[in-house]
């Protein structure tokens, strides 16, 4: 890694924005204005903290998330729409090697009026009832299809080339940060965190970690899962001769720089690119706490490699599973929890398109592999009924989102046995935090969906849910969400289609 990438990956970091926000007269980002307390959930039931799990590759909703047994069946050949049933051999042979046998978990009925059930390849989460019951499924769509536009879109809620385009992470991150200096809470690691990994940059999924129009410190810290150990020893600085001289001589750089910029009397000038010089230095010359962050209990290697085994297949490293176990880790750290963490599941094995989930062939035997080995991962980490492992996850103060870039077609790509990207129609998810289990929004029988959230409200939900106000010229806008004309008509309408709840 070079020093560029590695100061541009610690821009996050925390405890060093005091200067950012004593140049704001304004309220902190975030902070709900007058007359929005109609929107304003009660604090006992605002999520403290995101885990987001980016299903890369646009995964097939038939199979997982939006399972409708009674479109396509062989019984009713009105429907267009095959969906599940297009591929039911090859899907019940998986499901054999996943070990699921049963098919029925309804979730409720969508906006058509339909029974829609949890897809067969999500057995593992049959188990875990009080998941279920805090689980909702959104139904999405937009218009692109390539990922190069569509995964920038989903994580940012922006069209792919908008220069005010934001992950989640950022927004979450600038406003904790903005609180903290409010309260003159100084803290030394980041709020957000984006695990990647190295192959995957073509198709944007580092836009989880763009800070778009918010300054330096609101960037989340960036680590490529399958090349973390390259990162964290660059933490450890061990190429400096005499360290604590080299961090006072750029101090004094940065000192002497900001005086030019000083006005006497008066303060120093706006510089954003200079708030951000002394945020990328503050945060080298800090690195012990990061460091310190990126080791489990006992001082391992918190991205030690994972074996994995789904579906009676086997690898030797399973680059989710420990971006996971990381994320659990962080969420859960008894003096510094991250308030976001990202994960981008790319499977233990690559589909044919690249990802996990971009199944142009091998659709069963692949989403199924993937999917499957990420639900058992996940639930592993999350608090079961009357559980208290202070290692895991809680549903009660997490909030998490099965995030994708699109679905996948309703019918076979050509013939073959895989499925074409499909953005008309989709599903994701919302578990735990404030959510209101159910159905959002509906897909009909032809794949189409005929009531939906688009990407950006599932990003302005999410920051309602944390009891962040999310419009602003750095986040989002009334035109952002359809059929409204002020903020407050955005924030209930999305509030009320994605958590399923109002503020009371």
């Amino acid at each position: 890694m070079r020093r560029r990438t590695f100061l541009g990956a610690l821009g996050g970091v925390a405890g060093l924005v005091t200067i950012l926000r004593s140049r704001r007269a304004e309220a902190g980002f975030g902070e709900f204005p007058a007359g929005t307390a109609a929107v304003q959930l009660p604090v006992g039931l605002r999520a403290k903290k995101v885990l987001e799990i980016f299903l890369y590759g646009g995964v097939s909703p038939w199979e997982t998330l939006y399972y409708v047994p009674t479109y396509g069946t062989p019984t009713d050949p009105t429907y267009p729409n095959q969906q599940y049933f297009a591929f039911k051999t090859a899907n019940d042979a998986q499901l054999a090697t996943c070990g699921v046998t049963a098919m029925t978990r309804s979730l409720g009925m969508d906006a058509n009026g339909v029974t829609v059930e949890l897809g067969p390849f999500a057995g593992k989460l049959w188990d875990r009832q009080d998941i279920i019951q805090r689980m909702r499924v959104v139904v999405q769509k937009h218009d692109l299809e390539p990922h190069e536009a569509a995964v920038p879109q989903a994580l940012t809620g922006r069209p792919v080339g908008q220069p005010t385009a934001a992950g989640l992470g950022a927004h979450i991150q600038r406003a904790r940060l903005d609180a903290d200096t409010a309260a003159n809470v100084m803290r030394a690691a980041p709020y957000s965190y984006v695990f990647a990994t190295g192959g995957i940059s073509s198709d944007n999924v580092a836009a989880a970690a763009a800070a778009g129009a918010h300054p330096g410190a609101a960037r989340p810290l960036l680590i490529k899962t399958d090349s973390a150990a390259g990162f964290t020893s660059l933490l450890g600085r061990s190429t400096l001769v005499n360290r604590a001289h080299h961090d006072a001589l750029v101090k004094s750089y940065v000192d002497q720089y900001e005086g030019r910029l000083t006005w006497p009397n008066q303060g120093r000038v706006r510089s954003p690119r200079t708030d951000d010089l002394v945020v990328a230095a503050t945060a080298t010359t800090n690195v012990d706490a990061i460091a310190a962050l990126l080791k489990t209990d006992t001082g391992g290697d918190l991205f030690a490699n994972a074996p994995a085994t789904s579906c009676d297949v086997s690898q030797g490293s399973d680059i989710p599973l420990t971006g996971l176990r990381a994320a659990f880790h962080l969420l859960t750290h008894p003096s510094e929890p991250a308030a976001y963490v990202c994960v981008s599941d790319t499977g233990i094995r690559e589909a044919s398109g690249g990802g996990g989930y971009d199944t142009h062939s091998s659709n069963a035997h692949d989403t199924a592999m993937n999917f499957n080995n990420m639900i058992q991962a996940l639930v592993a980490g999350i608090n079961a009924p009357n559980e208290h492992d202070p290692t895991k996850i809680s549903l009660d103060d997490t909030l998490i989102i099965l995030n994708t870039e699109f679905g996948r077609t309703p019918t076979p790509q050509d013939g073959s046995d895989g499925r074409n990207h499909h953005p008309y129609g989709y599903a994701t998810a919302f578990i735990g935090g404030p959510v209101v289990a159910g159905i959002a929004g509906a897909i009909g029988p032809n794949g189409t969906a005929t009531a939906f959230a688009n990407p950006a409200q599932n990003r302005i939900a999410a920051l309602l849910a944390l009891g962040i106000w999310p419009f602003s010229q750095e986040a989002f806008a009334v035109s952002d969400v359809p059929a409204t004309t002020t903020e407050l008509e955005a924030a209930t309408a999305t509030m009320l289609l994605v958590l399923g709840r109002t503020a009371s």
